[in-house]
């Protein structure tokens, strides 16, 4: 059976301008269509620039399970992640939300998270960099009376912070494009989090602050000149 989530906070108005963004194909490659750019986005520029020993590893992954078993595990985590997602965008916008019991666990993973957000400034809005890419953050909330840029991810079990590296490539990413694009009004992020929902524990949490997204944004750039090295020399 599935459970009603109750409203965290009142989120009905959200303060910044929502973008959308259309996907398109550019000689046989998906890009997106946004404030009159188009750019590939963001996962698409990491998944492209994958370090060969992470391509290594999802590999003998891949061999050691098997490759149904692989595919099976992959679309699970991909549907969970996709309507967890869902629910917590929901939640954020002040709307009713209710969760399916197969997400019960992962859901209360993340009330801690979710209980600490003050205010919702934008919720899954599409944004842009001149530097050629597009992003799609989860949300831009006050949490502790900070202006904070949050990532939600799920996982089956804990990571290592060195299993995560493009997850904080992604966030330094959005950072940039959200204070890009909402610059006339001022938009200034103090930190960014990530936080993965597992189904036993509460949310893992992973902080940068401004020093550590600037040097996180120094990388994330190299990944997107060897991008559009590749694809548009």
């Amino acid at each position: 059976m599935d459970c009603i989530a109750r409203n965290l906070i009142d989120c009905s108005v959200v303060k910044l301008v929502h973008y959308r963004a259309q996907s398109v194909t550019v000689n046989r490659r998906r890009v997106y269509d946004v404030g009159g750019y188009r750019y590939p986005g963001v996962t698409t520029v990491l998944s492209a620039t994958k370090p060969a020993e992470a391509r290594a590893a999802l590999q003998r992954w891949r061999l050691r399970v098997g490759p149904a078993e692989a595919q099976r595990i992959s679309g699970q985590a991909s549907s969970v992640g996709t309507r967890l997602h869902r629910c917590i965008a929901a939640t954020l916008r002040g709307e009713p939300v209710t969760v399916p019991q197969d997400l019960a666990d992962y859901w209360a993973s993340m009330q801690p998270t979710l209980n600490a957000v003050e205010e919702a400034w934008l919720v899954e809005g599409a944004v842009w960099h001149r530097a050629g890419f597009v992003g799609f953050p989860d949300a831009l909330v006050v949490t502790g009376g900070r202006l904070c840029l949050w990532d939600w991810k799920t996982a089956r079990q804990p990571k290592r912070i060195e299993w995560i590296t493009d997850y904080f490539l992604q966030t330094a990413a959005y950072w940039k494009a959200i204070e890009q694009v909402y610059a006339d009004q001022g938009v200034q992020i103090d930190e960014a989090r990530i936080a993965i929902a597992l189904a036993d524990q509460p949310a893992q949490q992973f902080t940068l602050e401004l020093d550590a997204l600037v040097d996180v944004w120094e990388h994330f750039q190299r990944r997107l000149w060897a991008y559009h090295a590749r694809y548009h020399p």
